[in-house]
């Protein structure tokens, strides 16, 4: 459906290198990078807003590298959804289509029908500024999808909304995505918003989008150091020998015919906080992401993370300066 071949483009202080992937039909496609990654410059080369200094943008097969944006059929909505403040929401959503002189009774149909799907029909006399962030945001999101675009580009869409109405919004996306069969590219920096919506993810760092797979695919079995390190993992220095893997003292048993200097890859969720763990450790840190928490953790000089329940974390009483016992789940390590 929508295929890049090796676009590059240098804007400002962002960069674009040698960006290859393909979005299929129907596909929401989700890329998750930090800020300053390039995630947004991408999505507006897509649009056409910015032309690549080089490589090729196909849609539906078609070359469309140096189309203007109102050729391509590809609707943007931009980080501050760009509602119309003077308009109400009919007026916002219905815009697009009267652009492309739709008949009347056909764009009111296509108004009615998507706020409908979307629950802002009772929202329709309103201006946007009487709006809260989730109403806002749906609005926004008709009037990218009113025109029937072959693809919909969404950049950071949930990221000025507060928690409680992130959650709703993120489970409301899939059920439109799988009503109204849009194909999608969604920028974001958020690992839930991926895993919840994305039928596959792109990690782009500086201005690469370094691997594209299944979310549980690239998460479970990242294909580089710098992957690793964007994912949250623990990226530790260490030396294996005879079967076994030295790290800053701390001796695990692994089966490895190498030997050598390694670099070992330990996920959060593979440091196992418990009473009778095999190493002591030292709480330096300790961050609550709703039902979940994130320990960090010093061993024997080496900082590592590890991943609890909320829960745990009270009923343990793990605060700074407290000590653990951890284990590490040596057969799950990525060398």
């Amino acid at each position: 459906m929508l295929r890049l071949e090796n676009v590059s483009k240098d804007w400002k202080e962002f960069k674009i290198r040698d960006v290859s992937f393909e979005v299929k039909r129907k596909e929401y496609f989700v890329l998750l990078g930090h800020s300053g990654a390039g995630k947004t410059l991408l999505l507006e080369i897509i649009a056409g807003l910015h032309k690549p200094d080089s490589g090729r943008i196909y849609l539906e097969g078609e070359d469309v590298t140096g189309k203007p944006p109102e050729k391509r059929n590809v609707a943007y909505m931009p980080q501050n959804y760009a509602l119309f403040p003077h308009l109400s929401v009919y007026d916002n959503i219905a815009y697009g289509l009267k652009i492309r002189k739709f008949e009347k009774n056909e764009i009111r149909r296509k108004v009615l029908e998507l706020s409908e799907v979307l629950g802002i029909s009772h929202l329709l006399h309103r201006k946007p500024n009487t709006l809260s962030g989730g109403e806002q945001q749906r609005v926004a999101l008709a009037r990218a999808l009113a025109i029937e675009p072959k693809l919909l580009l969404l950049d950071e869409p949930f990221s000025n909304l507060d928690l409680a109405t992130r959650f709703r919004l993120v489970e409301e996306m899939k059920r439109w995505h799988k009503e109204l069969g849009f194909t999608a590219i969604h920028v974001t920096h958020s690992f839930d918003e991926a895993m919840a919506l994305g039928d596959r993810v792109g990690i782009m760092i500086k201005g690469r989008v370094e691997q594209v797979g299944r979310c549980e695919d690239v998460f479970s079995k990242p294909k580089s150091v710098e992957i690793a390190e964007f994912l949250g993992y623990n990226v530790i220095r260490g030396f294996l020998r005879d079967g076994k893997l030295y790290l800053n003292g701390l001796k695990l048993n692994i089966e490895s015919d190498f030997e050598g200097d390694v670099s070992v890859v330990i996920k959060p969720e593979d440091v196992l906080i418990s009473k009778d763990g095999e190493f002591e450790a030292l709480v330096e840190g300790v961050e609550f992401f709703k039902f979940l928490a994130v320990v960090t953790l010093n061993v024997n000089g080496l900082k590592i993370k590890a991943q609890t329940t909320t829960e745990n974390v009270l009923k343990e009483s793990i605060r700074v300066g407290s000590k653990v016992r951890v284990s590490i789940r040596s057969l799950r390590l990525m060398v």
